[in-house]
Parts: C-alpha cells; structure tokens; sequence
C-alpha cells in the first residue's frame, strides 16, 4: 500500500502540466492526500484525485473536439479525428511554392488557437509527409521542404516553441486513379492537439 501510494505521488510530481492546468480543488486534494497518514486512506485519497483530475481533462478534450468542429466545418475533409487534422498541399504552386505550405500551418495554428482560446494543457504535435512519388508534370514537396516551412508556419504562428513539436514522418503514398495511374502525390501535414484527454468514441 504504501509503495502504490508512494508512487502515485511520484506521478503527481512528474506532471506539472497536468496539474497545472487541473481545477485548484484537485490541487487541494493532492496536497490533502499526501498528508494522510494512513496507507489505505492515502492510496484511496489519490486514487479520487487522479479520476477527478483525469475527468477532467476528458472533458477539456472534449470541449476541444467540439470547437475544431465548429471552427473547421466549412473545410471539407480538415478533421481526421475529433483532435486532429490534415493540411492538404502541392507543391505544384510554383508561384508561391517556397511559402505556401509555411502558411497554410501558420493559418491552420492560428485557427486552432482562436478555437481553443478557453481551453488550458493543450500543444501541437506536427508529423510532415513529402511526396513519395515524382509526377510526369509537377515537382511535389519532399519532406525536407514542408519540414522547413512548416517551423516558419509555427514560428510565426505566435504560439510558444514549448507548445509544439514539427516532425518528419515518412513519405506520402500517392492517390491513384482506378486504372492505377498516379493521381498526385498526396504531400500533406498532419497536425494533432495533444495533452488533453480522451474524447468520447461515438
């Protein structure tokens, strides 16, 4: 008892996100619970309070989840998931091709802020997907280059460096047409709001 209590302090501790951003009552509870003397009452103490913290985050998560969706709904095929979405880009803009992508992040961070402006513990994690595929006509972004401008999309975007990470995932597979002919190469990011809880599965 006294070893699972133990640890759930050394959890509270380790999260200063977490509770951070939990309600000053659960704060309370976790300074209350590890003051209790008795093993059985200071585990079941913290347990309360890490189901109290945690219902509370599913419910900012779902908040979340409901203002993407107002602030999205006229972006067919944005929302991949009640806390994530795609910026769909080509690099066949040759006109604005060195700055395009950079700003449609940009663009997309600034929503996602005005959307969940109330809404406390979130960040952005970013994952790019360059092109796999070099089309006959056209020249699609490689991943080193969504990479690069979409740091200069974040960084302009006026949230915290601390508040996001931009990644390089693996190449995109290319859409197709139904006689396997090469649609377009499908580069595109996917940007995902983290550090809440879990939404409902509907």
């Amino acid at each position: 008892m006294f070893f699972r209590s133990t640890v759930l302090l050394a959890l509270f501790a380790a999260a200063p996100v977490l509770v951070a951003t939990a309600h000053a009552d659960i704060r309370n509870d976790i300074a209350r619970c590890a003051g209790i003397s008795d093993d059985g009452a200071r585990l079941q103490c913290f347990d309360n309070a890490a189901a109290a913290m945690q219902a509370e985050r599913n419910a900012a998560a779902s908040r979340a989840a409901e203002a993407l969706k107002r602030e999205f709904r006229f972006d067919r095929g944005a929302l991949t998931g009640p806390l994530s979405l795609r910026v769909n880009v080509s690099g066949n803009l040759v006109l604005s091709r060195d700055t395009a992508a950079g700003r449609e992040v940009e663009e997309t961070a600034r929503r996602i802020g005005k959307a969940l402006g109330d809404i406390d513990g979130w960040s952005l994690s970013i994952v790019v997907h360059g092109g796999k595929v070099a089309l006959s006509r056209g020249n699609p972004y490689s991943g080193g280059e969504l990479l690069a401008q979409s740091r200069a999309g974040m960084a302009r975007s006026g949230l915290p460096e601390d508040r996001y990470t931009v990644a390089l995932g693996p190449d995109a597979e290319p859409e197709l047409w139904d006689d396997g002919r090469v649609r377009n190469a499908n580069e595109h990011i996917d940007i995902e709001i983290v550090g809440l809880g879990e939404t409902p599965t509907r």
